[in-house]
């Protein structure tokens, strides 16, 4: 197929998938697409690597940023402020059951204090502080459930099928090649760890969405066709690029994700989960412990025992020197004489995360900031826990229960994802997909609470963000 057809084709696609999900009722106020544009760009590239103006290397990205990327932030950000200013949102009353996740975050921009280079840190949790504004603009829309699975499919709609259009017939943007002629497909993004983090989440969200299409008794038997046939094709979309991105911590944590997701579908696991979760974690010890599951595990799924050198990348910045307390500062493990010395054991590879999200938080914010993080995913999985056994939905849309049912399948599978790759920290795109599913959405009370939620009550704030597009 000529490259110029199938762009055409997948333009055409993408606009039918959105306008379909646009046409659903309830109907997200047009607010939020603030949030869908910030998920686009920390899923995909950043605005200067789109444009081809990005920093000239590693180094230069990590110390001085972009100029074009702070002004697009920083008008996403702004963008999202008025929004919840015209809706005269309480930040408390978002919060509510939810305090351990705004403790943590405040906790992060403390440490910038006792960080080697607080300027670059205190950027970054600035840049970082972004993940809430989309998330309280999307808390606060009249039917939040809606709005998060509205954000989180449009998103989609884009993401995969452009990487699909770009390894196939735009390689040139939809794979990298390293300098020793190693290429790896990335599609839409600049990394193939990346592209993983796309297809895990997206991965167990249209596995959600299909299971749950194919549960619900709709009277319109055609809308349901579609949505079964859109949510099957984009499966397929996924699954192919799983093969060629060869991401296995992608794959493992969504084959375990979907197995929870469909396990759930089940009352009694549903209303005992906390004791099988435990039980599984037992059972599986003693099982390593006698027959080296592990092992096999790893082995079936092409990695070995250094889980592909990453345990050796653990041991070398665990020799690093740091406060053992309160760490070295937000992201500040990753700058200044430590990032020389690694970089210099690892020259081929110059890297800038521990892969493994336990370990790269007790680097930067110490035992204090690991208990803390502790707190932010017991949060995550109560409140994913009493969604899950709610008597029934407060909107009466399918989208509630599609929430429900991906929201702990998530968080739990991203935990495991955690221990090879290191997403605990903000503008990550998995990390924004778990605030967004962490937080408690029956508490927050804008249905009774009477704010200006409406479609026409967001016009100026999009207005001012289209000036960016």
């Amino acid at each position: 197929m000529p490259p110029l057809l199938a762009l055409a084709i997948t333009l055409l696609w993408i606009g039918y998938l959105i306008r379909r999900d646009r046409s659903v009722a309830p109907r997200p106020s047009p607010a939020v697409w603030i949030p869908t544009f910030w998920l686009l760009i920390n899923g995909s590239r950043q605005p200067s690597q789109w444009l081809g103006i990005g920093s000239g290397s590693l180094g230069q990205a990590i110390y001085g940023g972009n100029s074009t990327d702070e002004v697009i932030y920083g008008t996403l950000i702004v963008a999202g402020i008025l929004v919840l200013a015209k809706r005269h949102v309480r930040v408390g009353q978002l919060t509510q059951n939810s305090s351990w996740i705004i403790v943590f975050f405040l906790y992060e921009g403390l440490s910038c204090v006792w960080s080697d280079f607080p300027f670059i840190s205190f950027r970054r949790w600035i840049k970082g502080s972004g993940d809430f504004v989309m998330v309280f603009v999307i808390l606060s829309d009249l039917y939040p459930a809606r709005a998060i699975t509205a954000a989180i499919k449009r998103s989609g709609y884009i993401l995969i099928p452009l990487s699909v259009l770009f390894i196939k017939y735009y390689q040139d943007w939809g794979r990298v090649i390293d300098d020793w002629g190693q290429s790896y497909y990335t599609g839409v993004t600049l990394d193939k760890n990346m592209l993983g983090y796309l297809l895990f989440a997206y991965g167990l969200f249209f596995a959600s969405a299909l299971v749950n299409a194919f549960r619900q008794d709709s009277s319109n038997r055609a809308n349901r066709r579609r949505d079964l046939v859109c949510y099957a094709l984009l499966l397929v979309m996924i699954a192919w690029l799983t093969r060629v991105a060869n991401s296995k911590t992608s794959l493992l944590a969504l084959l375990a994700g979907i197995v929870l997701m469909l396990s759930l579908q089940f009352f009694q696991i549903r209303r005992h989960l906390w004791f099988l979760l435990i039980a599984t974690l037992f059972i599986g010890a003693i099982a390593d412990a006698l027959f080296s599951v592990k092992g096999a595990v790893l082995e079936a799924s092409g990695r070995d025992a250094s889980f592909t050198g990453r345990t050796g990348i653990w041991q070398t910045v665990l020799s690093q020197p740091i406060n053992p307390l309160f760490g070295t500062g937000y992201t500040g493990f990753w700058l200044g004489e430590r990032l020389k010395r690694i970089w210099a054991l690892y020259p081929r590879t110059p890297l800038i995360q521990a892969h493994n999200g336990y370990l790269e938080v007790y680097l930067n914010l110490g035992l204090v900031g690991l208990a803390l993080l502790g707190g932010v995913l017991w949060t995550g999985l109560r409140n994913a826990r009493r969604r899950l056994l709610a008597a029934h939905d407060t909107t009466g849309n399918v989208d509630d229960s599609l929430f429900q049912t991906f929201g702990i399948a998530y968080i739990v599978a991203y935990l495991l994802y955690n221990i090879t790759e290191a997403t605990f920290v903000g503008l990550n795109f998995l990390f924004i997909i778990f605030l967004l599913v962490a937080f408690d959405l029956q508490r927050t009370g804008f249905q009774e609470s009477g704010f200006d939620t409406e479609e026409g009550s967001d016009s100026r704030a999009v207005t001012a963000f289209g000036s960016i597009r």
